[in-house]
């Protein structure tokens, strides 16, 4: 968990040095979801405090080091390696 119940994971330490891509999703106040993915190296502590500022109780890390991300809408679109989907949006 990187939140909860409002509050950062207590082994979560500000400027650790434990930096990878990192993925997640959170619940924000009107219940509906966030997800988020960083396009940088970052520690828990940053990553947790984004939801936090975003106004989430609670969020849950997803995984990181294999992360990759395809929004040509949003000009992202990681191509390297074979990765299956956990979250996809069809319309």
């Amino acid at each position: 968990m990187l939140l909860i119940d409002g509050e950062l994971h207590s082994k979560f330490r500000k400027g650790s040095k434990n930096l990878h891509i990192r993925n997640g999703v959170g619940i924000l106040p009107d219940g509906k979801i966030i997800c988020a993915m960083s396009k940088e190296k970052i520690n828990f502590y940053d990553f947790a405090t984004f939801f936090k500022q975003q106004g989430c109780q609670n969020a849950l890390y997803l995984d990181g080091f294999v992360s990759r991300m395809y929004l040509p809408e949003k000009e992202w679109e990681q191509m390297d390696g074979d990765f299956g989907v956990i979250i996809g949006v069809s319309k």
